[in-house]
């Protein structure tokens, strides 16, 4: 799998974990994941080619890939006083705390706005075409931001993705999260019958859309990428949703939140986020792909796999 470092004076080397299955890249200079996939297939994660050319959230380099931002997105106007760029300092190189064949674990430095560090622990799991990430606030300074775990994995666009679809008593199946944006009812249909909202690709424009659920699934003509969320995502959440999905034209992300906190001094709140690839079997249409896919995520993982 061949994937895309970033030159940066001084930062981190960038570093490549492999398994007989799957390859990730990570690249601490900006706290990044730029690379999985196959070993010697194509990466899923999508790069951006031309980021120094981006100018839509200017002055912001979005160098795509898998990152870890703060939420809850409806504090950030208050708390930093602008929706973009997201925090600075999770753009900056990160420490690489633990380089082991199998895992690495990086972190970031201090947050001026929630007196807060980010770190990861990614893990390649052993014979497995996946890989697990524990996602990690670490509060140093006393500060009153609410916080929440927020992993944005902007990949390569799918035939579609299904979102678990698991809404509250009254509740919509999903919810559109950004009505200024596209509207999603053209690439969106809710799929109760499947469990499942299935979001579409969509070239001309973008759209963002949530559910309540604990998990992604990238479907691609012969693979299948899921994120899960491990356990099942309890707690609050300030816009209803723990999964979200949003379609840019060039790439698709998939988006997981973790229930809302605010950890003390010297405390740690995380959330889990397992990676897997599944080869896609042939001849099934969405239904009983459907139930195949639930049947495979239930067999290791806690209550809500199946």
């Amino acid at each position: 799998m061949a994937w895309t470092s970033i030159a940066a004076g001084g930062a981190p080397t960038a570093i490549t974990l492999a398994n007989a299955e799957v390859e990730i890249g990570i690249q601490p200079a900006h706290g990044l994941i730029l690379g999985f996939g196959q070993v010697g297939r194509d990466n899923l994660l999508w790069v951006n080619p031309h980021p120094l050319s981006s100018a839509r959230h200017s002055p912001w380099i979005n160098h795509g890939g898998d990152k870890l931002w703060w939420g809850p997105f409806v504090d950030w106007l208050n708390v930093k006083g602008r929706h973009f760029p997201p925090d600075e300092v999770l753009d900056e190189p990160w420490e690489v705390v633990t380089h082991e064949p199998s895992r690495v674990v990086m972190r970031s430095g201090v947050s001026r706005w929630t007196g807060s560090r980010a770190e990861r622990e990614i893990i390649l799991e052993a014979g497995e075409a996946g890989v697990v990430i524990h996602n990690r606030f670490i509060r140093h300074n006393e500060n009153p931001q609410r916080l929440q775990l927020w992993t944005v994995s902007q990949i390569r666009p799918p035939l579609w993705v299904w979102l678990d679809r698991r809404p509250n008593p009254g509740e919509p199946g999903f919810v559109n999260l950004r009505p200024g944006l596209w509207d999603p009812a053209p690439h969106v249909r809710d799929e109760p019958e499947l469990g499942c909202v299935r979001g579409l690709p969509s070239p001309g424009g973008n759209y963002m859309i949530g559910t309540r659920g604990a998990w992604l699934a990238a479907v691609y003509e012969k693979i299948i990428l899921v994120h899960q969320v491990i356990p099942y995502p309890d707690g609050d959440y300030s816009e209803n949703v723990s999964l979200q999905l949003f379609s840019d034209g060039a790439y698709v992300e998939l988006e997981t939140l973790g229930g809302l906190a605010n950890p003390g001094p010297g405390e740690t709140m995380q959330n889990t986020v397992r990676w897997r690839l599944l080869e896609r079997p042939p001849d099934l249409d969405d239904a009983a792909l459907s139930r195949w896919l639930r049947a495979n995520l239930s067999l290791k993982d806690t209550p809500g796999g199946g």
